[in-house]
C-alpha cells in the first residue's frame, strides 16, 4: 500500500509552505502532473531526472545559465583559473610519464561554461607549449547550445581542429590519457529512502489537484537500491539517497582510459559510514537557485538545481571493477596544498593576460600584485574546509604506479 505525506514531511514541518497552495508554476510541473495523473506516482529518481534532464524543460537543458556568477552556484573552475592550472599541472606530469604521446587525449565530462577547459589549455600554452600543440581536447556535452558556447570560448585559445565535442560518454574517444569530471556525479538521479518501522521505503512523488505535488511511500522493488545500505545503523525516520546508476557512469568513464591513463573526479561525498550516519538523518539532498540553498526539490521543477553528496565507496568499487587502481582519496583542500597552490608558485595562467603575453613573460612579470591577491583569495575559497575545500578528489589509474603531483610530495605547480 502506498503511504502519503506532505511535501515537507521528509525534512520537517514548515508552516509557511504548508499554508501555501502548491501550483503548477512551471511548464515541467504541468507535464509531470499530467504524467502522474495518467500513470500514478513516480519514484523520486524519476522526478529528479525529469527536473534536471528533461530535453526541453530540464534544469540543465533549458538554455539558462546554471553555473557561474550569473547562474545558481559556483564550482572550482569559475572561482579562479588556478583550479584548472592544478589539473593541467597533473596532466603535464602524466604526459611526461607516458613518454609524451601524440596526441595527448583529454576528455572532460560535464564541461559547463568551458571555464575548466580554458584554464587547462591556457596553462599548457603558457607553461608547456609542446603539450598544448599536440593535445586533443574532447568535451562531452549533450546540449548543442552550451556546446556552441564552449567552442566560441575555447577557439581563440586552442586550435579548433583539436577541439571536439561528444554528445554522450559513449561517443567520446576510448584512448584518453586523462578523463576529468568536476561535480558530475552529484547531479545523477537518486532514490530517496526513508526508514519506517525498521524497513526502508522508497520515496515517490504524487500529485493531486487539491494538494499539488507531495511525497508518497512504497516498498523498494529494486535490490540494487538497498545494497549500499546493508549494515547501516540507521534510525527511525532517517533519509538516505542512493544512486545505483552512478556505478555504471563511473565504469563508462573508466572504459575511456588508455593504459597509464588517469580518471580524475571531484565531488562532494563521504564514505558510507559518514554518508549514512544516524546523525545525518535528513540526508544530503539540496537545491540551489540564485546561489541560495534550499531543501524542497518539489518546488518549481526544472528551475532549481538538485544535488546529493555521493557514496565515495561506490565510486571506488565501480572503478576497481573496471580495472583501475585507486589513488588515495583526499579533500580538495589537501590536494591543492600538496600541489603547492597555497604559496602560488608558477601560475602564469592565473592572470587575464593573453596566451601570447604569458609565453613572452616570466611568472613574476605576468602576475601583477592585483592578480596575486586575487589568486590568494581564490586559494582560500578553493581550500575552505566549510565549502569547496571539502570536495573529495578521487583519482584512478589504469596500469600505472608512478606517483603524480598532488599525491606525491614536493610537487609544486611550476611545470618543467
Amino acid at each position: 500500500m502506498t503511504q502519503r505525506m506532505t511535501r515537507r514531511g521528509l525534512a520537517g514541518f514548515d508552516p509557511l509552505i504548508v499554508a501555501q497552495r502548491p501550483t503548477l508554476d512551471t511548464a515541467l510541473a504541468q507535464l509531470l502532473a499530467d504524467r502522474i495523473g495518467r500513470a500514478g506516482p513516480i519514484s523520486f529518481a524519476e522526478w529528479m531526472r525529469a527536473c534536471l534532464y528533461h530535453p526541453l524543460h530540464g534544469y540543465y537543458r533549458r538554455g539558462a545559465a546554471t553555473v557561474g556568477r550569473d547562474g545558481d552556484f559556483l564550482t572550482g573552475p569559475e572561482v579562479h583559473p588556478i583550479f584548472g592550472a592544478a589539473i593541467a599541472h597533473v596532466a603535464s606530469a602524466l604526459w611526461r610519464q607516458a613518454d609524451r604521446p601524440q596526441p595527448f587525449n583529454v576528455v572532460e565530462v560535464g564541461p559547463g561554461t568551458g571555464a575548466l577547459a580554458e584554464s587547462i589549455l591556457r596553462h599548457w600554452h603558457a607553461q608547456t607549449p609542446e603539450l598544448a600543440s599536440i593535445s586533443r581536447y574532447t568535451l562531452v556535452e549533450p546540449d548543442p547550445v552550451p556546446a556552441a558556447q564552449q567552442r566560441t570560448r575555447l577557439s581563440p585559445i586552442h586550435d579548433v581542429s583539436r577541439l571536439h565535442h561528444a554528445a554522450d560518454i559513449a561517443e567520446a574517444p576510448s584512448d584518453a590519457h586523462l578523463v576529468v569530471a568536476n561535480e558530475l556525479l552529484d547531479a545523477l538521479p537518486v532514490h530517496r529512502l526513508v526508514l519506517r518501522a525498521g524497513r526502508w521505503l522508497e520515496t515517490l512523488v504524487d500529485h493531486t489537484p487539491a494538494g499539488g505535488f507531495e511525497y508518497a511511500y512504497a516498498e523498494v522493488t529494486d535490490p540494487a537500491v538497498l545494497r549500499p545500505l546493508a549494515g547501516v545503523a540507521a534510525q527511525e525516520g532517517q533519509i538516505a539517497e542512493v544512486a545505483p546508476e552512478r556505478g555504471a557512469v563511473v565504469g563508462a568513464l573508466a572504459d575511456l582510459l588508455s593504459d597509464g591513463g588517469l580518471l580524475l573526479l571531484f565531488d562532494y561525498g563521504y564514505e558510507r559510514s559518514r554518508l549514512y550516519a544516524p546523525w545525518r538523518r535528513d540526508g544530503t539532498l539540496m537545491t540551489f537557485h540564485r546561489h541560495t540553498p534550499g531543501d524542497d526539490p518539489l518546488d518549481r521543477p526544472g528551475e532549481r538545481d538538485i544535488t546529493c553528496h555521493i557514496d565515495i565507496e561506490q565510486v571506488g568499487e565501480a572503478a576497481g571493477a573496471a580495472g583501475l587502481s585507486p589513488l588515495p582519496v583526499m579533500s580538495q583542500a589537501e590536494w591543492l596544498h600538496r600541489l603547492g597552490a597555497a604559496v602560488l608558485p608558477g601560475v602564469a595562467d592565473a592572470t587575464t593576460s593573453s596566451v601570447a603575453d604569458a609565453k613572452r613573460s616570466s611568472v613574476a612579470d605576468a602576475t601583477s600584485y592585483t592578480d596575486y591577491l586575487s589568486a590568494r583569495r581564490a586559494v582560500e575559497t578553493l581550500t575552505d574546509p566549510a565549502g569547496l575545500g571539502r570536495i573529495a578528489v578521487m583519482g584512478f589509474r589504469r596500469g600505472a604506479t608512478e606517483p603524480l603531483p598532488g599525491w606525491a610530495t614536493n610537487a609544486g605547480l611550476g611545470d618543467r
